[in-house]
């Protein structure tokens, strides 16, 4: 039970570290964090849900946007990871 409760934190936080992605990237440029819905910043094709998992399709896509070839930065996946690895670790201590 408590692995399954860490994984589940883990996921709910790589979840929300896509989330704070798209905050970091667009706020600073007074863009609105709802509209357009997730998107390719170099040649805007929205991005399909199979490509919107966080870690998983950073990693099957090697870093790349699927139509143009776009080099998505690292931080996107290190965000994604650090949240869920933070999510993880407060589920260990409250668990435990």
């Amino acid at each position: 039970m408590t692995i399954l409760v860490v994984v589940l934190a883990f996921v709910a936080g790589a979840a929300i570290g896509s989330f704070l992605n798209v905050v970091i990237t667009r706020v600073p440029k007074h863009e609105s964090i709802v509209r357009p819905p997730s998107h390719c910043p170099s040649c805007g094709t929205p991005v399909a849900p199979r490509d919107n998992i966080p870690i998983v399709s950073w990693l099957v896509l090697r870093g790349r946007c699927r139509t143009c070839g776009w080099r998505i930065p690292i931080r996107y996946w290190f965000v994604e990871v650090g949240t869920g690895v933070v999510f993880a670790a407060v589920a260990v201590l409250l668990v435990t």
